[in-house]
């Protein structure tokens, strides 16, 4: 009974400190995304800087110089011109987009800015624009920086340099192992943790309800000797040739408390044997159209002593084949035709029918009675259960339909209600043909 409210506290409490965690991942993995970005700024301007000052020493060849920063293994590009516009020197590229579209994007983002301008100054000097950011024709990204040159001999030179920015998809690949590690770590250290505690937490209730089966379990057992005792001379009793009307009265009203009483015990035993796991079943191949008739033909008597119309359908082509327990699968029925019974009103009629489907087969029971109401059908299947509020009828303990329900379990089938076309209620069975 307590499995699966611990499995519903588990998922709660799992998916509740796994969301946290989670989130506080998304958080460091949003802050590790920027700070990647941020230090590639601070590099490539810290590059650039360094790149300016020592090709303004002329000891060195453009070509040696810029060859040098090759050694990072970074994905840049450097393109020198002289004032002319003339191409001095420019580095090969394996970027996605094209260096000459690259160039034209770069060129535009340096046209929108107006504050690197030089050529209003009297006299030339080494300095830098700020950092430009720009897109590739592939979804790539790029920054670049754009530095004037002046030799020594006075001699300028403009310095085009582009950088490819790392993907969005090549931060987060770097970090991945570790934050999928994390969380499955986290997933499974917070599952034994949720485990143990909410095992702990249920441990006295647990041992309550223990005690309560057993105490049930072993009352009913108890109750059956007395009970017999108690039956048997009700019986010797109603034999006896006593012609007094109160004496047979009383009598009479014996046997039945009994009957109802040994059928008390009898339903408390077999969900005792429920919660002990000690049901079997008895699996074979059933004719379901054997087992419809016999329930049609076992409750006949009974409709028609009561005025009930009782109604069996059965297809005309072959049922398929059912391997279950077919006197389980008998006791369910019984129990939904007892409850038919009893709600039948205004002498209208039962009805027993099947559906089919591929995989399941279904067994109904129709009343044409007052129904189920609405606040009461999440419950209909509870133990001692009773829509029935005042307790007027005195023969149902709210068994019998708890039963059905732990049978149907047993037999990995599951059962149902639903309310009838023109009112009352239909129950149902449903259970897999091939187990």
């Amino acid at each position: 009974m307590l499995k699966p409210l611990s499995k519903k506290l588990n998922t709660i409490f799992i998916t509740t400190i796994m969301l946290i965690i989670t989130f506080i991942m998304i958080i460091l993995c949003k802050n590790y995304i920027l700070m990647k970005q941020s230090n590639e700024l601070l590099f490539f301007q810290r590059m650039v800087t360094q790149m300016m000052y020592e090709l303004e020493d002329s000891s060195y060849t453009f070509e040696s110089i810029v060859n040098s920063y090759h050694e990072y293994k970074k994905p840049i590009f450097c393109n020198i011109q002289n004032t002319s516009g003339k191409l001095i020197y420019q580095t090969d590229s394996d970027f996605p987009t094209d260096t000459d579209i690259l160039l034209e994007h770069f060129r535009i983002q340096v046209g929108k800015e107006k504050t690197f301008i030089t050529e209003n100054d009297s006299k030339p000097i080494t300095n830098q624009s700020g950092i430009f950011e720009f897109r590739g024709t592939e979804q790539d990204d790029y920054l670049g920086i754009l530095a004037t040159i002046v030799l020594p001999n006075d001699t300028t030179y403009h310095l085009s340099l582009i950088y490819r920015q790392q993907s969005l998809f090549d931060i987060l690949a770097q970090q991945a192992f570790l934050y999928l590690s994390l969380w499955f770590l986290s997933l499974i250290a917070v599952s034994i943790m949720s485990h143990l505690l909410i095992k702990k937490a249920l441990k006295p209730t647990e041992m309550m309800l223990k005690s309560q089966k057993d105490f049930i379990a072993s009352a009913s057992h108890e109750l059956k000797s007395p009970l017999a005792v108690i039956v048997a001379n009700a019986e010797k009793l109603e034999q006896l040739q006593i012609d007094n009307t109160e004496f047979r009265k009383s009598v009479k009203i014996l046997d039945k408390e009994c009957m109802r009483m040994s059928k008390l015990v009898r339903d408390m035993l077999l969900l005792a044997s429920s919660d002990a796991k000690s049901w079997t079943l008895c699996k074979n191949t059933i004719d379901i159209d054997t087992l419809l008739i016999s329930l049609y033909e076992a409750y006949e008597p009974i409709c028609i002593r009561k005025k009930i119309c009782l109604c069996l359908e059965i297809v005309e082509t072959s049922y398929p084949k059912l391997c279950t327990d077919g006197e389980r699968l008998f006791q369910i029925l019984s129990i939904y035709m007892d409850n038919a019974i009893h709600h039948a009103v205004n002498n209208k009629q039962i009805e027993i029918k099947t559906e089919t489907t591929a995989k399941h087969i279904t067994f109904f029971v129709t009343d044409h009675g007052n129904g189920i109401h609405e606040d009461d059908k999440p419950y209909i299947f509870n133990r001692f259960y009773c829509a029935d509020k005042s307790r007027t009828n005195k023969s149902n303990f709210g068994l019998g339909l708890s039963i059905a329900d732990e049978l149907a379990k047993m037999m990995n089938g599951k059962v149902g209600c639903k309310d009838t076309n023109g009112g009352g209620a239909t129950f149902f069975v449903t259970l897999p043909i091939k187990q």
